[in-house]
């Protein structure tokens, strides 16, 4: 049977059993700073707003992905030494938003017992860090490039899908979204400039990028829309009719 040619022939080498490019110290450090920095704020700014409106600033799923991430590649897995004291504060931060989803994260699924929904949330660390470990030795991942990135695409889409959910801006903040718009900014030239061969990491930051755009106009937009400043620092939550938590409007 006959069939047209391939478009595109397959690389003689796979990329990602390339190395990473030689660069100076100082252009990692000068990317993954704000990476690092940006990431740091967004957390502790998403802990200070759920504070406020008692709902998660970060949406559920993320947040236990991510833990399972951050500890796998800071304490189980050997990584870069470079990569591993940035990932444990990142793991040590997510450990106060763990507690926080832990009391305020069931209000996403009223449909679901806490206990049920404390259930799903350790199921999904334990199956989330399994899946790190098996991915990062399969691909031998040293800096977990390709599972942080992926999980980078899913956060940024995780965002909006809370926005939608929600129906309103409870939890979140313009400050959260550029913060970790930045980090993820810096995050990508990072990789680009390390692994300056993989389009996919090309395709995936981009995809990145544009979504954390969407998300910050979205939430904008939302904010404006409760009649709020969305720049408010301490704005009272919004007034959602069938929320769970029986929050009050503070406008």
């Amino acid at each position: 049977m006959w069939f047209p040619p391939a478009l595109f022939d397959l690389p003689d080498i796979a990329p990602v059993t390339l190395p990473e490019a030689d660069r100076p110290s100082w252009l990692f450090w000068i990317l993954m700073g704000p990476c690092a920095s940006g990431w740091l704020v967004a957390y502790g700014l998403a802990i200070y707003r759920a504070k406020l409106d008692k709902r998660v600033g970060i949406p559920v799923f993320v947040v236990e992905v991510n833990l399972a991430w951050e500890f796998t590649l800071s304490l189980i897995l050997d990584q870069a030494d470079v990569q591993r004291p940035i990932n444990l504060s990142w793991f040590l931060v997510d450990c106060f938003i763990l507690r926080q989803t832990l009391r305020y994260g069931w209000k996403d699924y009223p449909s679901m017992s806490r206990r049920t929904f404390r259930w799903m949330v350790f199921g999904v660390i334990a199956w989330s860090a399994v899946f790190h470990i098996m991915t990062t030795y399969e691909l031998k991942d040293a800096t977990g490039i390709y599972t942080g990135t992926g999980l980078n695409v899913f956060l940024s889409l995780s965002f909006i899908f809370m926005l939608a959910r929600r129906g309103s801006s409870l939890g979140q903040s313009m400050y959260v979204a550029l913060a970790k718009g930045i980090g993820s900014f810096f995050a990508g030239w990072t990789v680009l400039v390390m692994y300056p061969g993989h389009h996919l990491f090309i395709f995936l930051f981009l995809t990145v990028w544009t979504i954390d755009a969407t998300y910050c106009v979205l939430l904008y937009r939302k904010v404006r829309e409760e009649g709020r400043s969305p720049w408010a620092w301490n704005r009272g939550p919004a007034e959602v009719p069938d929320d769970p938590g029986v929050l009050t409007a503070v406008r």
